[in-house]
């Protein structure tokens, strides 16, 4: 088994609020502290990709900043290559390739090749170097044809891929993509995605990529962590948190909510049937168990019944309830 790449344990980031002088400068009323981590511990070893979901202000950009060292963390350590990003943070960063949601960073008046030269200066890569490396990672992400156009002359997808090539210039050990796809069509986001897919398994490329787009995340088919208000909803293997999605939901409405109680009640109790919720009149069952055999069950509440439907959850539906039973108080 190889050693992870990265490694995060017990991360914890609280941002404390600004004096009132502050305040007034920045114009916010946060005046308590905001946990944006919150006891996240996760590995990911060479040539793993894992995707990083959650919804806006789940923790994902600050979890990618503790990383890159451009954050300290309250408590815990991140670590790449053995070095803390805190206290080793120059030398993380030059281990790190960065793709943004954006393309802001590039020059659009210059072409592919003279995009990838001013970084890969900035990266230190020396000129005897830097001509093979621009024509051999351009080929590697598909723009070797297009590398003398400028940025105002390539599509948003040709874009996404200039900026994927220079995050992969200078043969990072990790690689971060923060929603890389965001504004890329359905088939140009499939194709990146392959090569980010290819880039990690031939190069032993740590990938680390937070997205929105659940069929994106689908396609990647690798581990999954699932952020909520900084906290680990799930972290493992993709598989494993959709096979509930590839079980049948039976959607039960009653004619009132004491009976949609008594019903999720009664239905708990049964060892076939894998999860029961109760919201208003509905009472959706997650069960391999047929119509037929689950009005039987509810025998006495068979009169209370107003309609009923069989469906099988999409993720989305997965992850929303994953999230809203995370968001529930503890107790």
């Amino acid at each position: 088994m190889s050693d992870p790449i990265v490694r995060i344990q017990g991360l914890h980031k609280v941002y404390e609020p600004f004096s009132p002088y502050m305040r007034f400068i920045l114009r916010t009323s946060t005046k308590e502290p905001v946990v944006a981590l919150e006891d996240v511990s996760f590995d990911v070893k060479p040539g793993e990709l894992l995707a990083i979901l959650g919804p806006n202000g789940a923790g994902k950009s600050t979890l990618f900043r503790v990383i890159m060292g451009l954050t300290t963390p309250t408590s815990g350590t991140a670590t790449v290559m053995g070095l803390d990003a805190t206290s080793k943070s120059s030398a993380v960063r030059r281990l790190i390739g960065f793709m943004p949601a954006e393309n802001r960073t590039l020059l659009l008046r210059h072409s592919c090749r003279e995009n990838l030269a001013f970084h890969g200066r900035l990266q230190g890569i020396s000129e005897k170097k830097l001509h093979d490396r621009i024509d051999e990672t351009l080929d590697q992400v598909g723009l070797h044809e297009a590398r003398d156009r400028v940025g105002f002359a390539l599509s948003t997808g040709m874009l996404a891929r200039l900026m994927l090539a220079r995050a992969i210039l200078h043969r990072p050990a990790v690689l971060i993509l923060d929603e890389p796809t965001g504004a890329v069509d359905p088939i140009g986001a499939y194709e990146l995605l392959g090569i980010v897919e290819k880039i990690a398994s031939e190069g032993d490329i740590a990938v680390l990529i937070s997205s929105h787009r659940l069929d994106e995340v689908e396609m990647l088919n690798d581990r999954v962590l699932l952020l909520n208000k900084g906290q680990m909803v799930y972290s493992g293997d993709l598989d494993a948190m959709t096979v509930s999605a590839r079980r049948p939901k039976i959607e039960v409405v009653l004619l009132d909510d004491a009976s949609a109680v008594a019903a999720g009640e009664l239905l708990s109790k049964s060892a076939d049937v894998d999860a029961v919720l109760v919201e208003d009149r509905t009472v959706s069952v997650t069960t391999e168990k047929s119509v037929g055999a689950l009005l039987k069950q509810l025998d006495g509440q068979i009169d209370q019944v107003d309609s009923i439907g069989r469906r099988r959850p999409r993720l989305g539906d997965v992850i929303a309830e994953m999230l809203s039973k995370s968001a529930e108080p503890k107790t």
